[in-house]
C-alpha cells in the first residue's frame, strides 16, 4: 500500500511540476498570417458602379471626337460615364457622353490588379459625331486609395480622324 501511495505522490509531483512550468512560461501567441482580402489584391467589385469624369486628347476634346480640320469643332461632348460591372479582375460596361446622344452604346472592358487597370474601348459605327466613324481607344488607370477616383491615360484611332493621343482621364465613382 504505502507503494501506491508513493506512485501517486510521483506522479502527482510531476504533474504539477509540468503544469507550474507551463504557468510560469506561457506560450506567446503564435503569429497568423494575414492575407490580403480579393476586394484590394484584385479588385474585385472595386469597378462596379457609375464612373463620371472628363477626357481630353490631343484630337483637342474627348476620345477623338473632334471634326475633321476645316470643320469645325462638334461641341462639347460633355463628361464621359462609364457603368461598369466587375467580376474578378475583369470588369465590362457602356460609355456614354452627357452631351452626346448618339444611337450606338460604346463599350468599356478591362481588367484591375489592386488599385491599377488597363482597359480598350470600342467606338463603334454610329457612336461618334460622325455615324460612319468607329474607333478603338485604349488606356490604363490608377485608382486613389479609397477606391473612389481614378486618373488615366489612353490613346487611340478613329477611322474618319485618325490618331489620338495624350489622352488624360479623370473619373469618380458616383
Amino acid at each position: 500500500m504505502r507503494f501506491w501511495h508513493l506512485s501517486i505522490v510521483l506522479i502527482l509531483a510531476v504533474g504539477f511540476t509540468a503544469c507550474a512550468a507551463n504557468a510560469s512560461n506561457p506560450t506567446s501567441p503564435t503569429a497568423v498570417a494575414s492575407t490580403p482580402s480579393s476586394s484590394t489584391s484584385t479588385g474585385t467589385s472595386v469597378a462596379t458602379g457609375t464612373w463620371v469624369g472628363t477626357a481630353s486628347d490631343s484630337s483637342g476634346t474627348t476620345m477623338g471626337m473632334s471634326m475633321a480640320s476645316g470643320m469645325g469643332m462638334m461641341g462639347s461632348v460633355g463628361s464621359m460615364n462609364w457603368q461598369l460591372t466587375q467580376t474578378g479582375s475583369a470588369f465590362t460596361g457602356t460609355v456614354t457622353f452627357s452631351g452626346f446622344h448618339a444611337g450606338t452604346t460604346m463599350s468599356v472592358s478591362g481588367t484591375m490588379n489592386g488599385k491599377t487597370g488597363t482597359f480598350t474601348m470600342t467606338l463603334p459605327n454610329g457612336s461618334m459625331p460622325t455615324a460612319a466613324c468607329n474607333g478603338t481607344v485604349t488606356g490604363t488607370f490608377d485608382m486613389d486609395d479609397m477606391m473612389a477616383n481614378m486618373t488615366g491615360q489612353y490613346t487611340g484611332s478613329t477611322t474618319c480622324f485618325g490618331v489620338f493621343n495624350n489622352g488624360q482621364m479623370t473619373m469618380s465613382k458616383k
